[in-house]
């Protein structure tokens, strides 16, 4: 059976710190079966070269648990904000958010720059991995610092996902 998934709100630039000591709390007790937080990161390229993670959801942890018994640690972790969505109570995400976190999860913990190519018509097709074939879903390609902005729908509010890409070349066979 799969473990419900929750998202916790945090203070933006306090995700790994606040992983770091409840998934740490959480894995001190393992007959609890506390589940695991999942912070999802975008590998991101400067235009020097330079590269580091970001948080995808900047400020969502997302907790794979079907054991609520650590809420109150949880709540008193230095960064917290509320769970979300914050409308009567602690609910998981409904089966359609689930299935967008695991289909990022599936990739670990670390989506990677995107590989993509340029149609004849000058449109982005994406060659491979997670985003493959959502170009319908991209809202704005910023090709001086090759980034790519998809709208996805989490927790019924759109969110704009920002990630990097890197243009392969055509291979002159697949003309």
């Amino acid at each position: 059976m799969m473990n419900n998934f929750y998202c916790i709100w945090v203070r933006t630039g306090f995700e790994n710190k606040f992983i770091e000591k409840i998934q740490s709390l959480f894995d001190s007790a393992p007959d609890e079966k506390n589940g695991k937080l999942h912070c999802i990161g975008k590998q991101i390229r400067l235009r020097s070269g330079k590269e580091f993670i970001d948080p995808l959801l900047p400020g969502y942890i997302f907790w794979e648990t079907d054991n609520l018994s650590r809420i109150q640690d949880i709540k008193d972790e230095e960064g917290f904000i509320d769970f979300l969505p914050n409308d009567n109570g602690i609910k998981p995400l409904s089966a359609k958010d689930t299935e967008l976190v695991t289909s990022f999860l599936k990739y670990g913990s670390v989506i990677p720059i995107l590989n993509v190519q340029f149609d004849v018509n000058d449109r982005i097709v994406i060659v491979d991995g997670l985003f493959k074939g959502m170009e319908g879903f991209i809202s704005d390609v910023n090709r001086s610092n090759k980034r790519i902005n998809f709208e996805v729908t989490l927790m019924n509010g759109k969110r704009i996902l920002s990630l990097s890409y890197q243009e392969l070349q055509k291979n002159e066979n697949n003309k």
